[in-house]
């Protein structure tokens, strides 16, 4: 009978504490912004470093800010906004505006901008595994193809995942981090860079920007315990 009860209390405890709960890490929906007019960028309208809405963290960038939310020509950088959606939007927001990155500035300018990114810094602290980012990408038919994902730990060595392709009219993307060590990080960079464009003009937007993890179920770690207390007395028995 004690060999049963260990053998239960062992089983129970494993299985549930391979059960674990998703959580939200950081959601972004760039809907604090103001448009621009007759193609022009509009602007994120949060102080930069760009924050959360939601969860904890910040987006960074080596493209130029745009800070005037004007036309084309009036436009003082190449990251900005333009209208949104509401695909993978959290809690009934609104399409809004979404984060764009144009291929180059002002006419005539060139392609100046494949090679550049925005870079998502969060947290892992507590999340143990199924780390999952998720987003709303758009391509225009000269813009960005390519939209590779990569990771750090420092924010200077990178280790890369893998390439977003395919882009075109808004829809979800889902980038699956699986077992890679992004876990129990204080601090962790995922660098988004663009590349393949084609004409200044082009761009890519993305929206609603969610990173979702996993953490142990609540009790799974105290019943672990008990097993492991049933075990040390039937060993001493």
């Amino acid at each position: 009978m004690k060999i049963s009860v260990l053998a239960l209390a062992i089983t129970a405890g494993a299985a549930i504490a391979s059960t674990a709960n998703a959580d939200l890490v950081a959601y972004w929906n760039f809907n604090n912004s103001t448009g621009g007019t007759s193609g022009g960028l509009g602007t994120m309208d949060d102080a930069y470093p760009w924050g959360t809405n939601s969860g904890a963290g910040n987006i960074t960038t080596n493209f130029s800010i745009n800070t005037v939310a004007g036309t084309a020509a009036q436009n003082t950088g190449d990251i900005g906004t333009f209208g949104g959606t509401t695909i993978n939007a959290l809690g009934g927001d609104p399409s809004g505006g979404s984060l764009a990155m144009r291929a180059g500035n002002g006419v005539n300018s060139g392609v100046t901008n494949n090679g550049k990114w925005i870079q998502f810094n969060i947290s892992t602290t507590g999340f143990t595994s199924a780390l999952v980012l998720t987003y709303a990408a758009q391509r225009t038919s000269t813009g960005f193809t390519d939209q590779a994902i990569s990771y750090s730990t420092d924010g200077v060595n990178f280790t890369n995942l893998t390439t977003v392709t395919g882009l075109g009219s808004f829809a979800l993307q889902t980038v699956n981090f699986g077992a890679a060590d992004v876990y129990g990080k204080a601090n962790l960079y995922i660098r988004m860079t663009f590349d393949g464009a084609t004409n200044q003009g082009g761009n890519n937007r993305v929206d609603n920007v969610q990173f979702n993890a996993e953490v142990p179920a609540p009790g799974s770690l105290a019943l672990v315990g008990l097993a492991g207390l049933v075990a040390g007395r039937r060993r001493r028995n």
